[in-house]
C-alpha cells in the first residue's frame, strides 16, 4: 500500500506565502494534523513492514518524525531529494500580492494552476514532473510492504497525476485538500482518506 501526505500545515501557510524550497516549521495545527495522520495510517498498517520517505525540507522531515514515532513496523526512512516541493525560483516566500506587484499577469497565464510554473528563475513543469515521475519509478521496486510518501501540496499533486495518467491540466485541477491524505491504488487508483 501507498499512502501519500502533504506535511501539516506552516507560519508560511497561515501567511499565504508560497514555500517552495523555504525552510519552515510546522505549526501547532500542523503538528496536529501529522499527529492524527499518524494514527490512522498506523490503524492501517498495524505492524506490517513499512518504509517513509520524505522530501528533505523541513516541514516534511518534522512530518515524518511525528508519522515514524506512531509506526510499529518501520523499518527505515529515506530522504529523497525528488519528492521536495517545486522550486518557485523569485517567488519563493512571497504571497500573490507580491507576487502581482512585482510581475503583473504571470499569474493570470495558462491554464488553472499553470501559473506555478511561471517564476523568474524557477522550475518548469517538465522538469518537475520527471523528478517526481523518477521517484514514482523507482517506488515500484521497493520491496516493503506499507510505503509512505511526505511531501508537499503542488508535488503531491503531480504524484497523482502521474500515478493516475492525468493530463497536466487535469492533473493542475487536483484538490490539495489540508484535512486528508491518499492511497495509491493500483492500475491508477486513488483513494482521499479524511483524517479529522
Amino acid at each position: 500500500m501507498i499512502f501519500l501526505l502533504r506535511h501539516g500545515e506552516t507560519e508560511l501557510n497561515v501567511q499565504g506565502r508560497l514555500q517552495g524550497r523555504s525552510q519552515a516549521n510546522l505549526t501547532e495545527a500542523g503538528r496536529s494534523f501529522a499527529q492524527d495522520t499518524a494514527r490512522v495510517i498506523s490503524c492501517e498498517v498495524g505492524d506490517g513492514d513499512c518504509v517513509i520517505f520524505s522530501s528533505p525540507l523541513t516541514r516534511a522531515l518534522e512530518t515524518t518524525e511525528i508519522i515514524a514515532a506512531a509506526l510499529a513496523g518501520l523499518r527505515k526512512r529515506v530522504t529523497d531529494d525528488r519528492i521536495a516541493e517545486l522550486d518557485f525560483g523569485k517567488w519563493d516566500g512571497l504571497t500573490d500580492d507580491e507576487i502581482d506587484a512585482g510581475w503583473p499577469g504571470n499569474r493570470d497565464v495558462g491554464a488553472p494552476g499553470e501559473w506555478y510554473f511561471n517564476s523568474p528563475g524557477g522550475e518548469g513543469f517538465d522538469v518537475f514532473r520527471l523528478r517526481l515521475a523518477r521517484f514514482l519509478d523507482d517506488l515500484t521496486n521497493d520491496p516493503h510492504e506499507h510505503k509512505i510518501i511526505v511531501s508537499h501540496g503542488l508535488a503531491g499533486r503531480v504524484l497523482r497525476g502521474i500515478h493516475a495518467d492525468l493530463s497536466t491540466p487535469d492533473t493542475m485541477s487536483l484538490p490539495v485538500p489540508s484535512q486528508a491524505f491518499f492511497i495509491l491504488q493500483t492500475h491508477g487508483g486513488i483513494k482521499e482518506v479524511a483524517v479529522e
